[in-house]
């Protein structure tokens, strides 16, 4: 599905499985038809490469981050901006809904991570990450936040923070570089990490241990996204020209596809420009038949 005219960094399935977003440095996020392959609007109000994009829960809303250090949040009917989050000084990396669609987390370089009321668009919180940026985060069903560091004071970690006390409660310590992005599965009890160490880690969130490092790459890993049915995870990473799948219970590589986000039914798989190869600017679809 041609469009961007720059790399894709981030692309999301809302939940009905109808809709595919796309972030991209050419400043825009696109919104795709699933069934017929067609864009079916550019959302352009960023001034600068967009990092994240994701989907509120109802599929109502689409929020985006991006350099210019605001988190903008899209009507999908209306294809408006109906906010524009200002707080972050530096550039957002990440963002992430609530289960419940009324809080949205951002992480940004500026070493915070902040919630965001989706009803009131209020900064309700501001959680001081590391001495240096935060990449990635993402929320679980059990109101778990996990931000993933470019560094700490003990090394490189994925931090989780409980969004009730707003308190950083754990701190998940295992790659050996800089940590990029992370994901839960849809029940919370896994969460995936992705590094410049080359690797995926697995993290069981009942004992807060690390079950699994996956080495299949010559590159880092950036996004990651869990089969909803959580037997699959797929990271994508920078310059090579795969995604890899793993088998969650085996832990073994079981494809080599284009991937960085399963749809609702595990039938699609999207990847942009960072999987696909930044030459290509391209968004991708497959049937994904495990």
């Amino acid at each position: 599905m041609q469009g961007h005219s720059d790399t894709v960094n981030e692309c999301a399935f809302s939940t009905d499985r109808r809709l595919l977003a796309t972030a991209s440095c050419d400043d825009a996020v696109r919104l795709w038809d699933v069934n017929n392959r067609q864009c079916i609007a550019t959302l352009r109000e960023h001034f600068h490469s967009v990092n994240s994009c994701k989907f509120s829960p109802d599929d109502t809303l689409v929020a985006s981050a991006s350099d210019d250090w605001f988190v903008r949040l899209w009507d999908v009917k209306s294809q408006c901006c109906i906010a524009t989050l200002m707080g972050h000084t530096r550039a957002v990396s990440s963002c992430a809904f609530s289960t419940d669609g009324t809080v949205l987390g951002s992480s940004s370089d500026d070493n915070t991570i902040r919630l965001w009321h989706t009803k009131t668009f209020m900064n309700m919180a501001t959680l001081q990450g590391p001495t240096t940026g935060v990449e990635g985060c993402d929320i679980s069903r059990n109101g778990i936040l996990a931000s993933a560091s470019t560094s700490t004071f003990s090394g490189n970690a994925i931090l989780l923070w409980d969004m009730s006390t707003q308190q950083c409660i754990t701190m998940l310590s295992g790659h050996t570089e800089w940590c990029n992005k992370c994901c839960f599965t849809a029940d919370g009890t896994l969460l995936a990490s992705t590094s410049d160490d080359k690797t995926v880690c697995l993290w069981d969130m009942r004992t807060r241990a690390r079950i699994a490092q996956l080495k299949d790459s010559r590159n880092r890993g950036m996004q990651c996204s869990f089969s909803s049915d959580a037997a699959f995870v797929a990271a994508a990473c920078t310059s090579d020209t795969v995604a890899r799948v793993w088998d969650v219970k085996t832990f073994r590589c079981i494809a080599n596809v284009l991937a960085c986000a399963f749809s609702a039914n595990e039938t699609i798989a999207a990847a942009g420009g960072r999987a696909c190869g930044v030459e290509s600017f391209a968004v991708k679809l497959w049937q994904w038949d495990p």
